[in-house]
Parts: structure tokens; C-alpha cells; sequence
């Protein structure tokens, strides 16, 4: 590889960006299975708020004073008052709807003035768990009324107009008390609102009665001073198909009289003119019209002759009477028959004469008659206004009594809606506490606090934990899982073990590393991570030892300048500080180690900034001429932080592994790290995840610190932890163990 200055490689900020912001939005989503790790791993947080909430409810139970709730059950008939039809007089029912009733009387159960009752019919301010023991009267009562309505709970059962009135007290027999009270005291209010309402409205009714009858007895007054002052004289009103019918005035009726007579006289005037003109032959019917009831009184007194004749003889008394009485008969019917053929012309003509007079003298009275009716219907116009001021009045006064006397039959009836179905009796089991349900609610309430905990503390401490982890939080590959030692030896040492968890691990690393790439492993490997501790230096060496195991010729090189891991042999202290500064070959200062096809190249003594060093031109070359003497260069980088030795280090590598140790790398930072590595043109090749637990649960929160000196040492060069790492083939043996 060959690179033509030491600046950073030139790429898009707008497209870091856009990488780096992706990683975020990967990171930030929580699948259900994130969300069961996420439990599993903080298990223990919410296992102990869940029992210290079981616990707490329990105590609270055990604590709580044990109330006792009376009940009583109360029954909403249909209203018994009822009002008459006025045509049938038949009572007509009230339709009023169930369920608003029910609620109405729901709320007059909750009133105040029905608990204020029951504390004054109970004596409940004297009780000093009711009214207190201090204030006056009026604010004891007051307390106790408050005290009453919080203990008093009200409710309907559905689907009836059923009613529960139920009281807690600690007391069961007062509890029993006041639910009864409650009921009783319901029933006698609703009887005696139903009191007031009646005897309300009797006494409105009176008080207007009182002033209609005035007003009639006024206007009647009225009425009857104008009929005498305008001489207007009417008959009694007479009832016809129930309705009253004003009597006419008797002029009207004399004139009405009047009238039926010149009706009379003209038919009898038409009557005898007609026999007049009509001669002789009028005059034999008249004759015979004359002696024909004669005659019939005639057959009639001989008939009964006849018939007595049968029992007496004809000098009985009263047979000589009726003999007398028909004797006398034929001697008229004679004398009749003889007058009435010589003079009857003449009778008719009289008669025509005196009814034609007749006439004319009705007629007369008519005419006059007529003109006083017209006169008097002028001055009863006033008259039927004060009439029908008179009808109005007794029609108002007439509803107004019938109506005063249904509203006495009503109000004496004296049955409520309400009725006791069930007497509170006096409880035997406490109402509460529930001590299972308490239990309950503590370790539900517990398991929700512990979730929640569990919830925060992952938002607060959002760390790389497993594999997924790196794939769903960072987006990139897995090169491998390297374990915790399970016997606690140092980590070279279990290096050294080929068939330690911690070897086979790395194997999977060196593995995966020939795959990642067609073209096979990298020429030139950087290996950094995103702060001190997580296990850089060990995997760099580990990666290194791997390659050369396998017959690879690998070169380490201690790039971290500002802390230096590995041992260094030389005498003079020379190392990749000094290579920097001068034009030397790198075969003088690369040192043998104790594993086979494995070199170091330590990093010495050197004085000055380690960023100027490392972006110095020297290191581009020192880097090409290394990939050209072995097949694999392991760059072990400091850590990223702040600094920008790591992003220069990248640049040149050909590829780049990041190192984050499980439960302790927080997802912010190593994104952060990510986008700056990507940023600078470093091409990650994947995560190394170290210090992964083998049980898979719980935190471990050990932070290290990383100091930087201005100068670098000789010889053995101090790890992160104090101690040194010596691989060196002289040495025969590790002489530390890599600081994770």
C-alpha cells in the first residue's frame, strides 16, 4: 500500500453522517425479543421490587384496621299517586321512565340532608370517630356528615330498580345501625316530600280558590245590578246534553208567544173566510158538523141504557135519568137542525168577521213587541259581556275545586315508592382488608415498578450486551464472542491453552477474518476500540498469534503511542517512536517473540506529540515497507476517545477491527466511535465482543482510567491495568496477561 501525504483521506460528511445516523436508528428499535433480554438481564431488579411490593402489601393488610360493610336492599315501586281523567273520571297513571327514576332517587340517597338526618337520629356526634371532639356542635355535626357520606356507598343492580345502601365502619353492629338508618330515613323522607308536594299545592289551590270565588261573586253582582238597572229579565238557564244554555228574556218569549198566536188567528181567519164564500153546501156540512156531537153524546147514553137495561127495569131511578138525559138530547138535535138551515149563512159570515179582527189586533202587538226585543237586544250587549265573565269565572272556580279535592284524596293516601326489602344485618367477615388481593395488587405493582425500572435503567445505561446487540445497535458483522476465563487464569496463559474457550474464540476470529473479505485476510489490520479496558492489546496479540500459528508471517506493531502494552528487548529503546523521527530499515527494530512466524515492533523511547509522530509521512512507509517483508501487519491502535491517533491509524490500515467489551460499552459511544473511524476512511471490518458472561445476565460496571505521559519508556512498557505484556522469545513466558 502506498499513500501519497499524511492528511486524512477526503470523503463525503453528508454521507458519514448519513451512515452514522442509520446506525442510531437501527440501534434505537426494540423488538420483542430486545425487550425480553432486556427483562432477562435486569431479572433480578424486577424479581426484588416485586417482592418488596408483595411484602409491602401484605404488611399493609397486616396493618390495616378490618372494616365491616352492612348492606341493606331497597325496592323502587312505580308512583301510587295518580290523577282522574276528566272525561271518564278513571285514574290515568304517571309515565315516568325507569332508569331516571332509579338515578334520581340514587342521588337522593347520596343527599345531605339524608345523611345529616341519620346523624341526628343516631346521635353520631357524640362519637369521636364521627364528630371529633372539638369545635361546636354545628361543626361536629358537619364532620360527622362528611364522615358518614365517605363510609356510605350507594349503587343500583343492573338491570332492576333495585337499590343498595351499604355503610363500612369498623364497628359491625353501627355498621348494621346506619345501613338500616339510611333505608328507614330514605322511605320516611320520600313520604314526607310527598307531604309537602301535596299540602303545597292544597294550600295554592285554596289561596286561589279564595280569589276566584271573589271574582265570581263580583262579577254575579255585576251581572245581576245591570240586568235590573237595564230592565233585562231572563228565564233560568237550562242544561241541554250537559251544557248550560242561557234562558231568553221574557220579552223574547212574549214575543215568541205572540207570534204562535198570529200564526193561530191567521189560520183561523183563512179558515172561516173560506166557509163563508163557500154557500149552502158549507152550511149542511156545518149543520151536520154542529149536531154531530149530539148525536154521538146521544149513542153513547143509549148504549149504556141498553146495558143497564139488562139489570133494571125502566122505573128504576137512574134508568128514568138517562131516559130524560136522551129525550132531552133528541129535542136539541131538533131545534139545532131547524136554526142552523135558516141562519147558519149569516153565523159564518160573523165568524169570519170576529176572526179577522182577531188578527189584525195580534198583529198589532207583534209590531210592538218587536221594537222592545230590538231595544233591550241593544242593552244586552253589555249584559252578555258581564255573562260570560260570569261563566269564566265558575268554570275556573268549578276545575279549581275538583281539582283541590283530588289533591286531598292523593295526599291522604300516604304510601311511598319505597320499600325495604332487605334489612342490613350485621356482617360477620371484614369487607377489607383482602389480604390476597392486597398481596396481589403489591406484586403486580411490584412486577410494573421493576419493568419500569428495568426500562430506565436500560435507557440509562444502553450498553452492547450480545451479539444482536452488535448487529441491531452498530449494524455491523461479528467476528467473534470472546468469553470470560471460567478458572480465572490470566488471559495469556489461557491464550497459551489451544483448546481454552478463549483460544477457540479467537480462532473463530482468524476464521472469520478469511472470509470477510474475497480476496482473503487483510494485508494490514488495525485493532482499536472506543476507550481503555476492553481488551484491545490481548485481541491484537491474540489475532497475531492465530495468523502465525497457521504458518503466516505477522508482524505486531504497538502503535499506541501514549500507552504503551508490550515488552520491548532493546537496550536502546528504540521502536516504532524512533522509526518515525529517522530513515532506518524496520528490520533493525523488529524483536523475535516466543511464538513461531510471530514479530513485534515495540514502541520505544521517543520525545514530542504522539499525533505529530503518527501523522507524520514515515509511518505511511514504515506501513508499506512492513506489509512487503511479512503477509500480515496487526496495527494494536490506542483507544479512539477524543483523540484522533486511532481515525490516522485506520486511514492507513486496509482494515479496521473494533473491539467492545460486553455489558460496559455504552451504544452512544461506540456509534460515536464508529462514525468517526468511518468518517476518517477507515473500513471496519467487524466487532470483536470481549468479556462476554457465560450466564448471560447481570452488569459489571468497572471503568478504567487511561493516562497519557508526555514521554515514552524503555524496556517494559506499563498496560492499562500497571502491567506489562512481554512476548518476547527471550523471555520464555508471559509476563502479564492483556488488560481488558
Amino acid at each position: 500500500m502506498t499513500f501519497s501525504s499524511t492528511e486524512e483521506p477526503r470523503i463525503d460528511p453528508a454521507a458519514a453522517d448519513q451512515r452514522a445516523g442509520e446506525l442510531h436508528r437501527r440501534g434505537s428499535g426494540l423488538d420483542l425479543g430486545d425487550m425480553l433480554r432486556i427483562l432477562s438481564e435486569r431479572r433480578y431488579i424486577i424479581a426484588g421490587v416485586a417482592v418488596v411490593g408483595l411484602l409491602l402489601g401484605i404488611a399493609a393488610s397486616l396493618v390495616m384496621t378490618p372494616m365491616y360493610r352492612a348492606t341493606a336492599l331497597l325496592e323502587l315501586n312505580s308512583p301510587a299517586s295518580q290523577v282522574l281523567d276528566e272525561a271518564s273520571g278513571s285514574p290515568v297513571g304517571q309515565s315516568v321512565d325507569g332508569q331516571e327514576l332509579l338515578a334520581t332517587q340514587l342521588g337522593l340517597l347520596r343527599s345531605n340532608s339524608l345523611a345529616r338526618r341519620v346523624v341526628q337520629d343516631l346521635n353520631l356526634v357524640s362519637r369521636p370517630d364521627f364528630g371529633g371532639s372539638e369545635g361546636s356542635r354545628q361543626q361536629r355535626t358537619d364532620r360527622a356528615v362528611k364522615v358518614l357520606q365517605n363510609n356510605t356507598l350507594v349503587e343500583g343492580v343492573r338491570g332492576s330498580l333495585l337499590m343498595k345502601v351499604s355503610e363500612v365502619s369498623p364497628d359491625p353492629a353501627l355498621a348494621a345501625r346506619i345501613a338500616n338508618a339510611l333505608a328507614q330515613g330514605f322511605i320516611a323522607s320520600s313520604l314526607e316530600r310527598r307531604y309537602d308536594s301535596s299540602s303545597y299545592a292544597r294550600d295554592f289551590l285554596r289561596t286561589q280558590l279564595g280569589t276566584t270565588k271573589a271574582a265570581l261573586e263580583d262579577s254575579e253582582r255585576q251581572l245581576n245590578a245591570y240586568a235590573i238597572q237595564s230592565g233585562i229579565f231572563r228565564a233560568p238557564a237550562q242544561v241541554a246534553n250537559g251544557v248550560a244554555v242561557e234562558g231568553a228574556s221574557i220579552s223574547a218569549n212574549n214575543l215568541t208567544a205572540l207570534n204562535q198566536a198570529l200564526n193561530d188567528a191567521r189560520v183561523r181567519r183563512i179558515t172561516a173566510e173560506q166557509a163563508w164564500r163557500s154557500g149552502a153546501g158549507q152550511t149542511n156540512a156545518a149543520q151536520g158538523t154542529v149536531t154531530a156531537g149530539m148525536r154521538e153524546q146521544r149513542a153513547l147514553l143509549k148504549a149504556e141504557y141498553d146495558d143497564k137495561a139488562k139489570l133494571f127495569k125502566d122505573d128504576y131511578p137512574e134508568m128514568r135519568q138517562l131516559a130524560s138525559r136522551i129525550g132531552a138530547l133528541d129535542r136539541s138535535i131538533a131545534a139545532e137542525a131547524g136554526a142552523t138551515v135558516g141562519g147558519r149563512r149569516s153565523d159564518l159570515q160573523a165568524e169570519f168577521r170576529a176572526a179577522q179582527q182577531a188578527e189584525t189586533a195580534i198583529a198589532a202587538q207583534v209590531g210592538s213587541l218587536k221594537g222592545e226585543v230590538q231595544d233591550e237586544r241593544s242593552r244586552s250587549i253589555q249584559y252578555n259581556i258581564l255573562q260570560r265573565e260570569v261563566d269564566t269565572n265558575r268554570a275556573l272556580y268549578d276545575a279549581l275545586l275538583q281539582r283541590y279535592k283530588e289533591i286531598g284524596v292523593a295526599g291522604g293516601i300516604g304510601q311511598s315508592n319505597i320499600s325495604l326489602v332487605d334489612e342490613a344485618k350485621a356482617p360477620q367477615v371484614p369487607y377489607r382488608p383482602v389480604l390476597p388481593l392486597n398481596a396481589g395488587i403489591g406484586l403486580l405493582g411490584g412486577l410494573a415498578l421493576g419493568m419500569l425500572l428495568a426500562a430506565v435503567a436500560h435507557l440509562m445505561f444502553d450498553n452492547i450486551v450480545t451479539p444482536a446487540d452488535v448487529r441491531g445497535k452498530l449494524g455491523l458483522p461479528v467476528l467473534g464472542v470472546v468469553p470470560t476465563e471460567a478458572h480465572g487464569r490470566p488471559l495469556f496463559e489461557a491464550l497459551d491453552d489451544r483448546k481454552s474457550d478463549v483460544s477457540e474464540a479467537y480462532y473463530s476470529v482468524r476464521t472469520a477474518l478469511r472470509f470477510a473479505d474475497p480476496a482473503g485476510a487483510p494485508r494490514s489490520l488495525l485493532v482499536t476500540s472506543s476507550r481503555p479496558g476492553e481488551g484491545k492489546s490481548t485481541s491484537a496479540y491474540a489475532v497475531a498469534s492465530s495468523f502465525a500459528r497457521t504458518g503466516t508471517r505477522v508482524l505486531l506493531v504497538d502503535a499506541d503511542l501514549r500507552k504503551p502494552t508490550f515488552v520491548s528487548q532493546q537496550s536502546e529503546g528504540k521502536g516504532l517512536a524512533w522509526l518515525l523521527g529517522s530513515e532506518e530499515p524496520l528490520a533493525q527494530y523488529v524483536e523475535a517473540t516466543k511464538t513461531e512466524n510471530l514479530s513485534l515492533l515495540p514502541v520505544g523511547r521517543y520525545h514530542g506529540s504522539a499525533a505529530e509522530l503518527l501523522g507524520s509521512t514515515r509511518l505511511n512507509r514504515i506501513v508499506e515497507e512492513a506489509s512487503r517483508d511479512y503477509d500480515l501487519v496487526v496495527l494494536d491502535g490506542p483507544p479512539v476517545l477524543g483523540l484522533a491517533d486511532a481515525p490516522l491509524l485506520g486511514a492507513l490500515a486496509e482494515k479496521t477491527i473494533v473491539v467492545v467489551e460486553s455489558r460496559e460499552a455504552r451504544t452512544g459511544a461506540v456509534n460515536e466511535m464508529v462514525r468517526r473511524l468511518q468518517s476518517s476512511g477507515s473500513r471496519i471490518v467487524g466487532v470483536i465482543l470481549t468479556k462476554m458472561r457465560r450466564d448471560g445476565a447481570g452488569y459489571g460496571y468497572n471503568y478504567y482510567s487511561y493516562s497519557y505521559g508526555s514521554e515514552g519508556t524503555g524496556g517494559k512498557v506499563s498496560s492499562t491495568s500497571g502491567r506489562t505484556i512481554n512476548i518476547n522469545a527471550g523471555d520464555g513466558d508471559a509476563g502479564g496477561s492483556s488488560q481488558a
